[in-house]
C-alpha cells in the first residue's frame, strides 16, 4: 500500500495524510504544534501567498532558518508551488555561500534575524526576499483570502523540489536534485526495511541544511509525529525525548555517546528524564563498534541501529534490517529497493572479503548535481552511484566499511585503511574518540597520525597507544605520530570535520590535557 504512495507528489501526501488523520499530532515543538490538517492548511496558505507573488514552478528559493517549524512548512510549500527548496548551511563563508546561491540560481531567499548580516549580502541579488520572524512565522503566508483557496500548480513525482546538498567534507558541496519520488521512495523502504511504525514518534538530530527532508519524511507516510527542537545540548534533548514520549531517534554515534553521559550524570543525581519510550536509535555517519553498540542497548534498552546513507541516495540505503540476523561490525544490507555492488578500479566486481569501492542505486537516486555536469559524471554512471566508500561484503552479504576511497593511505606502498586503526585504536578503555589522517615524514614518506581525544583525567601516554595498536595491527599499521587533542573539530551534521584536522599542521607533541 505505501509503495502506491510514491507515484504520487509530495504535496499530496499531505494532502491524503491529512484527510486521513487530521487530528493526529504532526509536528512538535517547543513553541508550537500542529495537527496534520493544520500543517496542511499552514502548506496551502504559504504556497498560494508566494503563488500571488510569483514564485512558482522552477523558483530555487534558499532557505537560510535555525531548526523550527518554518522550515518544514517551507519545505512542503516549494512542493505544492513547483518551487525547489535549498538549505543554506549559515555555517558557511559569505564566499562559500555566494558560490551555493549562484551554482544553485538561487532567486527568493527566506531568513531570519539570527542570519541577517548573512542574509543581507543577498536579499539585495535575489526577486524575493521573506522575513521570518517569531511573532510572524507564516512565511508570507498573509496574503488576504489565501486561507481559502488551494495552489494552482500541478506537481508530479518526477517534479525537482530539493536540492538537497552533501557536507563538503573532502572538497565543494554539491547540491543533488531530488524529487517527491526519490524522498518517497527512500521513506517507504527504510519505513518497512528498518521497522519504522505508524505510533512511531520520530526526532531527528541532524542540522537543519543537512537532509531536512528526514525530518518528516516517513512520519508523513503514517500519520505519525515528528519532533522539530534546535539543539544538541544532551540536557535538553534528554527532557525532549521525556517530554514527547519520543520511540526513534536519528543522530551520530557521538551524540549518543554524549547523551550517555548525561544520562548516567543525572541518574547519579536521582533526576533522570525518563528516556524509556526510545525503541530505536539509529546512527548514522559513523562507524559502530560492536561494543558500543552492546553498551549502548544495555543502557537506553533500545535497538541500536548503525546505518548508511548519503546526499546522492536520499538518505538510508544501507541498515540491519528489520527482519533478519544481526552482524557486529557491519553496518547491515541494502534496503529494500536499493542494489550494490562492490567495484575495483577498473569498474569490475570484486570477490567476496575484497575491498572496492560501493555502487548504489535504485528509485531513490537523486537526478545528478545542480549546474556541475562534470561532477555528476563523475559519480552517476549508467544509473549507479559511485560513492567513493571502500567497502568489503562478506558470504552473507553484509557490508562492512574500510573508509573514504580519497583517504586510503600508502604506507610503504601497501594500502592502509584509517578506519582499521581508529577501530583498533578506539577500543582502548582511555579513548573517547579518534580520528587517523595521512601526514608525511622526510624518510618514511606517508605515515598515519592518530588524533585522540581521550576520557577525563586519563594519563594514557603516546607509546601506551602504540604498544596497543602495535599488539592489534601490523606494525607499518601502527600510527607514527599520536597527538592528545581537547576535542576533534566536527561539522554541522556531526561528522568528523577532517579537513579542519588535516589544517592543523603536525605536531607530535601535543597534549592538549
Amino acid at each position: 500500500m505505501l509503495a502506491a504512495l510514491t507515484g504520487l507528489p509530495l504535496g499530496d501526501v499531505l494532502r491524503r495524510t491529512a484527510a486521513l488523520h487530521p487530528e493526529r499530532p504532526a509536528l512538535l515543538g517547543e513553541h508550537r504544534s500542529l495537527t496534520w490538517a493544520e500543517l496542511d492548511a499552514e502548506v496551502d496558505r504559504v504556497a498560494v501567498a508566494w503563488e500571488d507573488a510569483g514564485i512558482g514552478p522552477g523558483v530555487a528559493i534558499a532557505f537560510m532558518l535555525d531548526k523550527r517549524p518554518e522550515v518544514v512548512v517551507g519545505f512542503l510549500a516549494c512542493a505544492r508551488v513547483g518551487a525547489i527548496f535549498v538549505p543554506v548551511n549559515f555555517k558557511l563563508q559569505p564566499e562559500q555561500v555566494a558560490d551555493q546561491f549562484a551554482v544553485a540560481g538561487v532567486s527568493a531567499l527566506v531568513w531570519e534575524p539570527a542570519h541577517e548580516a548573512l542574509a543581507a549580502r543577498f536579499a539585495g541579488a535575489v526577486r524575493w526576499s521573506i522575513r521570518v520572524d517569531a511573532l510572524d512565522p507564516g512565511l508570507c503566508a498573509n496574503t488576504p483570502g489565501a486561507e481559502a483557496r488551494r495552489p494552482t500548480f500541478v506537481a508530479t513525482a518526477d517534479t525537482p523540489c530539493y536540492y538537497n546538498y552533501t557536507s563538503g567534507s573532502t572538497g565543494r558541496p554539491k547540491g543533488a536534485i531530488t524529487t517527491s519520488r526519490n524522498i518517497l521512495v527512500n521513506a517507504v523502504a527504510t519505513a518497512e526495511g528498518l521497522g519504522f511504525a505508524a505510533d512511531d514518534v520520530y526526532l531527528g538530530m541532524f542540522s537543519v541544511f543537512a537532509h531536512p527532508h528526514e525530518l518528516f519524511h516517513r512520519s508523513i507516510l503514517y500519520g505519525g509525529a515528528f519532533v522539530v527542537v534546535d539543539s544538541l545540548s544532551p540536557r535538553h534533548i534528554a527532557e525532549t525525548i521525556a517530554r514527547f514520549r519520543v520511540t526513534w531517534m536519528m543522530a551520530v554515534p557521538s551524540f549518543y555517546e554524549m547523551l550517555l553521559d548525561f544520562q548516567e550524570g543525572a541518574r547519579r543525581a536521582a533526576n533522570p528524564p525518563d528516556l524509556g519510550s526510545l525503541r530505536v536509535l539509529e546512527a548514522g555517519g559513523a562507524y559502530v563498534s560492536p561494543e558500543s553498540l552492546d553498551r549502548m542497548e544495555r543502557a537506553f534498552t533500545a535497538r541500536f541501529l548503525p546505518v548508511w546513507g548519503s546526499t546522492e541516495t536520499t538518505g538510508v540505503g544501507l541498515g540491519m534490517l528489520a527482519e533478519g540476523p544481526r552482524r557486529p561490525g557491519s553496518t547491515g544490507k541494502p534496503i529494500p529497493t536499493y542494489e550494490m555492488r562492490v567495484v575495483g578500479e577498473d569498474g569490475q566486481p570484486v570477490p567476496v572479503g575484497e575491498v572496492g569501492e560501493l555502487w548504489m542505486r535504485g528509485d531513490a537516486l537523486a537526478l545528478g548535481y545542480v549546474n556541475q555536469p562534470e561532477e555528476t559524471a563523475a559519480q552517476f554512471h549508467d544509473g549507479w552511484y559511485a560513492t567513493r566508500d571502500l567497502v568489503y561484503v562478506d558470504a552473507d552479504g553484509f557490508v562492512y566499511f574500510s573508509g573514504r576511497r580519497s583517504e586510503m593511505l600508502k604506507i610503504g606502498g601497501i594500502r592502509v585503511f584509517p578506519l582499521e586503526i581508529e577501530q583498533v585504536v578506539a577500543q582502548h578503555p582511555d579513548v573517547r574518540a579518534v580520528v587517523v589522517v595521512r601526514a608525511e615524514e622526510r624518510l618514511r614518506g606517508e605515515v598515519a597520525r592518530a588524533i585522540v581525544q581521550v576520557v577525563p583525567g586519563s594519563t594514557v601516554s603516546v607509546r601506551a597507544v602504540q604498544a596497543w595498536c602495535r599488539a592489534r595491527l601490523a606494525s607499518y599499521k601502527v600510527p607514527r605520530i599520536v597527538e592528545f587533542w581537547s576535542a576533534i573539530p566536527a561539522l554541522p551534521n556531526g561528522k568528523i570535520d577532517k579537513k579542519a584536522v588535516l589544517a592543523v599542521p603536525v605536531d607530535p607533541t601535543r597534549d592538549d590535557r
